[in-house]
């Protein structure tokens, strides 16, 4: 997945992450049980963006440890994020939509249930711009 900030202010900050578990850097997280997880289709809201990838070959892999997430420091912040694979995102269509994310982090236009992504812009059929809702707010 391709996520990449355009513009806004933002911070890492290090949050506990759940352990064991393997996460791709510059993907979506989220809080579960108090700790970083991967995001997921159903989320309503995310944690931020890691900054650190982790693979079950880490010497720390299984240790309670905390790593780097970014998060805005601005409300609005503008992100470029692909489309799910299969669907289309059309200029003049998409626009002020709010969408949710599928199981791999890109935004499925499908989901107008679990709103964590308003597109802004339409760049191409495969990637938009627009607001992640992260710690709640756009």
């Amino acid at each position: 997945m391709a996520l990449k900030l355009i513009s806004g202010k933002v911070k890492n900050v290090f949050l506990p992450v759940t352990t064991s578990t393997a996460l791709t850097k510059d993907t979506l997280v989220e809080i579960t049980s108090g700790k970083v997880a991967a995001a997921d289709d159903n989320d309503t809201a995310l944690a931020g963006v890691i900054r650190k990838e982790i693979a079950s070959t880490d010497d720390d892999y299984a240790d309670a440890r905390s790593v780097p997430v970014t998060v805005p420091v601005e409300r609005h912040c503008i992100w470029e994020i692909d489309v799910t694979s299969g669907d289309t995102a059309v200029v003049g269509t998409h626009e002020g939509t709010e969408v949710g994310i599928d199981a791999a982090g890109t935004v499925d236009l499908d989901d107008v249930t679990n709103k964590v992504f308003l597109i802004t812009r339409v760049v191409s059929a495969s990637k938009v711009q627009g607001y992640l809702k992260i710690n709640g707010s756009y």
